[in-house]
């Protein structure tokens, strides 16, 4: 996946939260072939809202449960500095890209996942709406 491919499923990602009060965010599913994400506004209703993929994941550091913080993008790549720096440390594999996420009560995100791709599939395009 291209970085434009990237930006713009980050940008279909952040565009849906942003429209949503909060999300509570769980790893519902890690291995070596997929990190995935799901996002709901009541956890213990179990329906989910939103999942996010990332393929063929190289490195992850995450909460496996927490809250969107709504003053910010949800998803981001790291900048050219944070990338420079993770790769020192962790060596990550070219062809890589490099997400970070901000969530609620973290100056600076906790979670970091560098992966081939990412991709989102909206299940509940208005989960607010309370239908």
């Amino acid at each position: 996946m291209d970085k434009q491919q990237v930006e713009n499923e980050i940008e279909k990602i952040n565009t849906y939260l942003s429209r949503c009060l909060w999300m509570d965010f769980e790893i519902c599913r890690m291995n070596a072939g997929q990190v995935i994400m799901a996002g709901t506004i009541d956890q213990s209703y179990g329906d989910y809202a939103i999942d996010i993929v990332f393929e063929e994941p190289h490195f992850v550091s995450s909460l496996f449960y927490w809250t969107t913080e709504p003053s910010k993008p949800f998803i981001e790549l790291v900048t050219d500095e944070e990338a420079y720096d993770f790769n020192t440390k962790y060596q990550v594999e070219e062809g890589n890209h490099i997400f970070k996420m901000n969530i609620e009560n973290f100056e600076k995100s906790p979670i970091f996942i560098a992966a081939r791709k990412v991709t989102c599939r909206i299940i509940i395009e208005n989960p607010f709406s309370g239908n």
